[in-house]
């Protein structure tokens, strides 16, 4: 397991969505990242504020694949990156999103080390598709990423049958 591997074979996928505002918005967002060649997954949460209007509470991501969208995104990196690289790394997270059940919202997300204006891990990466959850909204905010855990989620556990979801 390599959380210090710097690597560029991520995959994001979004689990968990609490969001809201009326001009200010804040919000909290969980994500596992995977990697293939540094053989982990870690969960991290995004935590911002900036503005926005509406809300969100939403829950785990679909577990299945519907037309193009899946529960995993691969994320196209400018520079390699570590788990430990991205824990404290700033980021910039822009979400729209609508539905009852089941909702469907487009999410991009940036990181880029601490005190860096030119140079980012990965930038404007759409994470988004279906979710459980509610709300109608649509937000930008600005915040930190914080690692949580090493997961045992992977992009393969959609083929297995799994849900991915298990910690």
């Amino acid at each position: 397991m390599g959380l210090g591997d710097k690597v560029s074979d991520w995959q994001a996928c979004g689990l968990i969505q609490i969001a809201g505002g009326d001009a200010i918005a804040a919000g909290v967002f969980v994500f596992d990242f995977y990697s293939a060649s540094a053989g982990v997954t870690g969960r991290f949460t995004f935590r911002g504020g900036g503005i926005g209007i509406g809300g969100n509470a939403s829950g785990t991501a679909v577990p299945t694949q519907i037309g193009p969208f899946g529960p995993w995104s691969s994320v196209d990196c400018d520079n390699p990156f570590s788990i430990w690289d991205l824990n404290g790394a700033w980021g910039r997270l822009t979400s729209l999103s609508v539905g009852m059940g089941l909702e469907f919202g487009v999410v991009y997300i940036t990181a880029a080390p601490r005190w860096s204006m030119f140079t980012s891990y990965f930038h404007s990466q759409n994470v988004g598709g279906f979710s459980t959850g509610a709300g109608a909204g649509g937000l930008t905010l600005v915040g930190s990423w914080s690692f949580k855990s090493v997961v045992h989620t992977s992009p393969a556990d959609i083929s297995s049958g799994s849900s991915g979801m298990e910690a």
